[in-house]
Formats: C-alpha cells, structure tokens, sequence
C-alpha cells in the first residue's frame, strides 16, 4: 500500500513538473498575431525578406515583422528562420528582439523550377533563390533563362563573362526582384553568394 502511494505522488510529480514545463514554453505564433504578444516571448518563423544593418524583415506568408538581431552575418535573404524572442515596439510598430535565431533552411539549399519561380513569385520575391533552366540567348551584361519548353524566360544580369552555349542547363543563384519600371521579373548576380553553375 506505501508503495502504490509513493508510485503515485511520484508520477503526480511528474506530471507536474511536465505542465509547469509545458506552460512556461514561449507561444508559436504567426507574424500577423504579433501585436497581441507585447512584452511576451515568442517563437515566429518566416523567410528572410529584407535584412539592414541589426534589423531583418521576415515573412510567413501572412504577415511580417521586423527582427532585431546583432548578429546576423549569416543570414541571408531567402533563408528560413526559426526566431525565440520578446515582442516589443521599434519605430510605431511591433518587433521581435531575438534571442536566438535558428536557420531551418538557407536559400541555396532549395533549387527551383523557373516555371514554379515565376508560377509562386509571391514566395520568392525580393529574396535570394537557386533556379534551374536553360541558356536562351546571351548578350554583354545579361542573358535570358528559359524553361525546357521555352515557355518561360527571365532575363538575368550577369557582369562576368558567360561561359556557357545556348541550352546548356543550368543552376543560377540570383537575387530575384520586380522591375516595376518595365514591368518584369528580373534575376541579379550580385554578391560574391551568387552565380551561374553548369547543371549536368
């Protein structure tokens, strides 16, 4: 009878100690509820969208917040993130003041179709992606990206010099951004993280 009653505390114990745990876990939550959290910590995730100076800019596909995070030098736009945090105010708006970011997945690490780039750019815009096509046709600064159909083409700016002929497959890692001046889907190669890469 003592030991049924000494089992019992024991596993009344632990499930104690396992609620207090439990409830004392920071909320996961989306980006557009962050105001409802103010002072609380949190977890939020999202995709890198902007990123100046200590402050990232996220989005979860719903909404987005700012991050502040000073050290950041890994993180590129595009990647994945995972952030634990306190929600507070940062110029009229709400933020996260992290403290720790978890990268879930870097950019690069994900290669797409140009048909699903160009199909789901709402994704991908103003971030850094890894896409597969083919050659198109190549001039001094630029080249044109097409899908195996030729249904689709994006116009790439590359300052190098293209090694490449036309229909070679390859994977380009670019900054993919809106020219809202012509109207059109461009991709960059802009940083020392970019290029073109022959794709047998």
């Amino acid at each position: 009878m003592r030991r049924l009653l000494y089992f019992s505390v024991a596993i009344a114990g632990i499930l104690i100690l396992y609620a207090i745990s439990f409830i004392s876990q920071p909320a996961e939550i989306e980006l557009n509820d962050l105001w409802k959290y103010d002072g609380e910590k949190v977890i939020v995730k999202g995709i890198v969208k902007n990123k100046i100076g200590n402050v990232l800019e996220i989005s979860d596909g719903k909404g987005r917040c700012k991050v502040y995070y000073e050290n950041n030098d890994n993180i590129d736009y595009g990647d994945e993130i995972v952030v634990l945090g306190i929600v507070g105010e940062y110029k009229d708006e709400f933020a996260v003041y992290a403290d720790e970011i978890k990268i879930c997945r870097k950019w690069e690490e994900e290669n797409v179709s140009l048909p699903y780039l160009l199909e789901n750019y709402e994704d991908f815009i103003n971030t850094n992606v890894n896409v597969s096509g083919y050659i198109y046709s190549t001039c001094k600064n630029y080249f044109y990206l097409t899908d195996e159909f030729i249904e689709y083409r994006i116009k790439v700016y590359y300052n190098d010099s293209l090694l490449f002929n036309k229909f070679d497959r390859v994977c380009v890692k670019a900054f993919f951004y809106y020219d809202s001046k012509n109207a059109c889907f461009l991709l960059k190669i802009k940083d020392e993280i970019h290029g073109v890469i022959k794709n047998e």
